[in-house]
């Protein structure tokens, strides 16, 4: 028998001195509540367990951390809300080890579901820091009383568990103490010194804007008179030769217009040469000649520029370039005035940079200064162009916002950015400092929101 209960000895031994080295290796109050509650059986035997903490942040109150048997527990149980009250009122009487309680010893108000939530007796094992200070205690359910020994085994096993919580609890909460040693304010002044001279540097100001290849003098195509498209013989971004049929407008109109006119001046014609005739045996014949003849020249006249109306019903390029227009399908049909832009014929070996910068980012530029273009398609590619002018007036742009329209050229004429290309423009201004540069965005901001 007495080797049978030094064997159990020696068993209960290396459970909590392994147990011991899961505590210290627990990283969370989760980890360490789980080991609490589920492996504690191996030193002592009890039906549930619950671990209840103090709260550093809640002077006077707790928390359940981990119940037996769970991952997850749900707090709004009846059970778990019974135990909160129960632990809150054993908390704050003095023990200073285990301690065996029964329904006796609690309030009425939660002896009253004793016998429905717990069981004969329940173990108090509560836990303190190396300091001393209450931290929280783990709650046994037992249907027997505690023996010695087993009161020297939890003794341990607590005092462990108490110290691995406060070392868990001291990494989470600790403050870090600084001291300012004369090294240190050495370090730090050197330091100061040079943030200061490094706000003093100066740097160029630059800004980036919404940019956009453009041709530099694109033709301009306009509806040569009032009518409606009939045909349109050319596609969006086709090159296109000088003279090149671009569409037609519809004729019909005019065709009859012109048949009219041809014969009111076969009419005027038949009675100039009538009148002609009788000219020489009645002097009114005569005298309605002068009237016929201006009456035959305003016919001819007005057949004259019909022609030349059905000849500009033909709309053809005045220059070779690549055709910039809308979808030729939304065009076909669309009724057009005297003058109205129709599409546009760039030069694909002509262009510059057309860029809008936004009231909120202007920024002083020069003339001539320097801008690059960073386009969508190719982030990588860098095209260097100078600046040649800037509207003095914000217009609106695609994204509701007020911005100013700028032109710049391109340095390297040989090889363009083709028409159309979108990308990011970024315009150099003058050398300002380098604690300007990083808060003249924020001090705009402050003063708009305070008026100073």
């Amino acid at each position: 028998m007495a080797e049978a209960g030094s064997e159990l000895q020696l068993k209960a031994l290396a459970n909590l001195l392994l147990l011991q080295q899961r505590l210290r290796e627990a990283r969370s109050e989760p980890e360490l509540g789980f080991i609490l509650v589920n492996d504690t059986r191996t030193l002592v035997s009890y039906r549930s367990a619950v671990l209840w903490l103090t709260a550093p942040t809640m002077p006077g109150g707790g928390r359940l951390v981990s119940v037996s048997g769970a991952v997850e527990h749900d707090e709004h149980s009846p059970f778990l809300q019974w135990m909160k009250s129960l632990c809150r009122e054993i908390s704050e009487r003095p023990m200073q080890g285990v301690a065996e309680l029964r329904k006796a010893d609690v309030s009425a108000a939660l002896a009253g579901e004793w016998d429905v939530h717990g069981t004969e007796q329940l173990l108090w094992c509560p836990l303190y820091s190396g300091a001393g200070d209450f931290i929280g205690a783990l709650a046994l359910w037992r249907e027997t009383p505690v023996q010695e020994a087993e009161q020297r085994i939890l003794g341990n096993w607590l005092s462990a568990a108490g110290y691995s919580l406060a070392a868990i609890r001291g990494k989470a909460f600790a403050r870090l103490k600084f001291a300012w040693t004369p090294g240190r304010k050495r370090i730090a002044a050197g330091i100061a010194a040079l943030v200061l001279l490094l706000l003093f540097m100066p740097v160029r100001l630059s800004v980036l804007a919404q940019a956009e290849i453009v041709a530099r003098k694109p033709l301009v195509v306009r509806s040569p008179l009032d009518g409606i498209i009939s045909s349109i013989e050319v596609r969006p971004n086709v090159l296109v030769q000088e003279g090149a049929l671009l569409m037609n407008l519809d004729d019909t109109e005019l065709q009859t217009r012109l048949d009219v006119a041809q014969q009111t001046l076969a009419i005027s014609r038949a009675q100039y040469q009538q009148a002609g005739q009788q000219a020489a045996f009645s002097a009114e014949a005569k005298a309605s000649l002068r009237v016929l003849a201006l009456e035959g020249e305003k016919n001819v006249a007005e057949v004259a520029y019909i022609k030349s109306l059905l000849e500009r019903s033909a709309v053809e390029a005045e220059q070779g370039g690549v055709i910039i227009m809308p979808s030729p399908d939304e065009m076909l049909g669309r009724p057009v005035v005297t003058g109205e832009r129709l599409l546009t014929i760039a030069n694909p070996d002509d262009t510059q940079l057309e860029a809008w910068l936004t009231v909120g980012d202007d920024i002083t530029l020069l003339y001539y200064s320097e801008i690059q273009f960073f386009p969508n398609v190719a982030p990588d590619k860098k095209y260097e162009a100078r600046l040649l002018r800037m509207d003095y007036r914000a217009d609106t742009i695609e994204t509701g916002e007020l911005a100013y329209r700028i032109r710049a050229d391109f340095v390297d004429t040989e090889h363009l950015p083709r028409i159309g290309m979108r990308g990011t423009a970024k315009l150099h201004g003058e050398s300002v400092s380098l604690g300007y540069y990083l808060l003249r965005r924020p001090l705009a901001t402050l003063r708009r929101w305070t008026g100073f």
